[in-house]
């Protein structure tokens, strides 16, 4: 094989001085190699390096590749291809899908905040400068915007403990101070803004499940949508709700009225499983 693999070597050499172009040849035939010689058949194998490169030999330079391989191996010699991948890479088809227009992984919205807890301090100082009761869950939103992992905020629980002033005053102040812009809407402004809350790259959606419930025939599936569409593209939801993350015992209804579950349907959880962090705000009221 090693004698073969010379008479090649000499065959890019000559093509190399037939061509005249060396960006041509370095783009072309520098990455063809030997893959076999059958002496008793006369046939050469070569292999290429993709498509590409066979369409490019086959369409331009066969009579000089005959030639070339006559001179170093005999004369009436037969070649033959073998492409180095018979198929594209997965990374390669992922690629040329991200050029086409659609990228298979979830662009995540990334965020890490240095002095996470004080800053959640200094917003609850300012907002309410009569004092506040630190609540655990303020600290599991604090480990949230020290590195959110790409996930959004989901806070869930009653009325009283601070998720509007969290998520629509703090929040936006914090963040916005990286230069993110940011969309706070109530629930109940969802449908009307449907199209215009795609696009956004962080969403905040105040008070979930306060939007008129459908009547009979009338099928809204906006925030399923939002959901699909934030998985898809890695958007930040950042959601406040007094609707529970599982089915509703019967002793809470007082508290929580209704599920996400109940409510949106079993995707749009598990959706928001995936794509947010649940913290759950419980205990006395923020104010002392």
């Amino acid at each position: 094989m090693d004698a073969y693999i010379l008479q090649w070597n000499r065959c890019l050499g000559m093509i190399r001085e037939q061509l005249h172009d060396d960006h041509i040849y370095k783009t072309w035939f520098n990455g063809i190699t030997l893959d076999g010689y059958d002496e008793s058949e006369n046939c050469v194998t070569l292999c290429v390096p993709s498509h590409y490169v066979y369409e490019y030999i086959e369409q331009l330079h066969i009579p000089m590749m005959q030639q070339v391989l006559n001179e170093a191996f005999k004369p009436g010699i037969r070649l033959q291809y073998r492409l180095a991948r018979q198929e594209p890479s997965f990374g390669e088809v992922a690629d040329y899908l991200r050029q086409q227009g659609y990228d298979p992984r979830r662009d995540t919205c990334n965020i890490r905040i240095a002095n996470a807890r004080r800053r959640l301090e200094d917003g609850l100082k300012y907002f309410l400068p009569e004092g506040y009761t630190w609540i655990a869950a303020y600290d599991q939103v604090a480990e949230w915007l020290t590195d959110n992992k790409g996930r959004g905020l989901l806070c869930v629980g009653t009325t009283g403990l601070g998720k509007s002033l969290v998520c629509q005053k703090l929040l936006p102040v914090i963040l916005g101070n990286g230069g993110r812009p940011i969309t706070s809407v109530l629930a109940t402004e969802l449908k009307a803004r449907a199209a215009e809350l795609m696009k956004e790259r962080i969403l905040i959606i105040d008070d979930l499940g306060k939007e008129p419930r459908k009547h009979f025939g009338d099928i809204d599936n906006t925030f399923f949508e939002l959901c699909n569409n934030a998985e898809r593209k890695g958007n930040l939801l950042i959601i406040t709700t007094n609707l529970s993350t599982t089915p509703v015992n019967p002793q809470w209804r007082q508290d929580y009225p209704c599920s996400i579950e109940e409510r949106y349907g079993r995707e749009v959880l598990d959706r928001l499983s995936v794509i947010t962090k649940a913290v759950l705000f419980t205990g006395k009221s923020m104010r002392r």
